[in-house]
């Protein structure tokens, strides 16, 4: 095939500049010339670092320090290629055992799971826990301990006779008793004892008092909840069924091992809060217009009337269909 003179595709003949390339196999040191005289000289390239420098560098370990036993029984550092052929095989070969969780971390995982726990609120619940057995193992500082063995016995005749025995009178009494120290040191213990019983079962009766409190006052807070939800019957006209509410009464009331409910640590969360801010303080109004504004699209399609075109009654003779035929939109 034969190409004429009228196809130019852009070359220009530039005369007697031509380019020289010399072979590198026959003469290394010799460079590529251009005619111009500049040398060409190749970029440089990095050493490539032989595969088995780069498998013992995955693994850790430095090939000019190999650490072995020598015969003596003392550690020292070798060079890998000083090795026996077994010996660079071993090393090689050697895979590290994969780190599985215990069980004990397989069952922490397990519990966090069930209990929808994050690790912040497993830690959280731990440190509660430590603090309220600390609190109940600490046995409370009596009042009667700081009494003395006088005050003591004094206390028991005031409560046995009250105003029926004056002050000097208990002294008198006080002073009798003692004659005997160790009858009177008997009768302190009792005393003492006694008292110390009386106050731990006042404590107990006021914490049992407390906590009765606490528990009513818990359970107005989820009745009032409750009688909410159930005059709630929808949400910016979404209805809702029983599993709604009993999903958003157990999200806001439902509490976990921490003591945390859903919706508290959802608040932890400053996006959430923001979002929450945001809806009460605009939420329904947009809504409402999202919604005023789809029921006029449907009622002003509604006026117009669904568009239906019949088709004229077909010959016997076979028609052929043109653009004019009509259809039911």
């Amino acid at each position: 095939m034969e190409f004429n003179d009228e196809f130019d595709f852009g070359f220009e003949d530039n005369g007697n500049e031509t380019i020289e390339i010399t072979d590198p196999i026959m003469d290394d040191e010799q460079d590529i010339q251009y005619e111009t005289g500049e040398e060409f000289e190749p970029e440089s390239q990095e050493p490539v670092t032989d595969y088995v420098t780069r498998l013992l560098s995955s693994k850790g370990i430095d090939r000019s320090k190999i650490q072995i036993v020598d015969e003596n029984g003392n550690p020292t550092e070798v060079n890998f290629d000083d090795l026996t052929d077994d010996e660079k095989f071993d090393i090689l070969n050697y895979q590290e055992d994969p780190v599985l969780p215990s069980d004990d971390e397989i069952q922490m995982l397990n519990y966090l799971r069930q209990n929808n726990m994050s690790l912040q609120d497993f830690a959280v619940w731990q440190r509660q826990q430590a603090i309220d057995e600390y609190i109940a193992n600490q046995r409370p500082v009596s009042d009667i301990d700081t009494y003395s063995d006088e005050e003591i016995v004094a206390y028991d005749f005031i409560q046995r006779f009250g105003d029926d025995m004056s002050d000097e009178e208990i002294d008198e009494e006080i002073e009798r008793l003692k004659a005997n120290p160790e009858a009177f040191e008997k009768r302190v213990a009792l005393l003492r004892n006694a008292f110390k019983s009386e106050e731990e079962a006042q404590a107990k009766l006021y914490q049992d008092q407390e906590a009765d409190r606490n528990a009513e006052n818990e359970q107005m807070f989820i009745n009032s909840y409750a009688q909410a939800m159930g005059n709630i019957d929808s949400i910016q006209n979404i209805e809702l069924d029983n599993n709604d509410r009993d999903e958003l009464l157990r999200f806001v009331l439902e509490k976990d091992q921490a003591n945390r409910t859903g919706l508290s640590k959802a608040m932890d969360n400053p996006e959430n809060v923001l979002k929450m801010a945001w809806y009460l303080l605009h939420g329904e109004e947009t809504v409402d217009a999202m919604i005023d504004y789809f029921k006029k699209e449907i009622d002003k399609r509604s006026k117009t009337g669904p568009r239906v075109v019949t088709k004229s009654p077909q010959s016997s003779k076979p028609t052929k269909r043109t653009t004019s035929d009509s259809f039911v939109f």
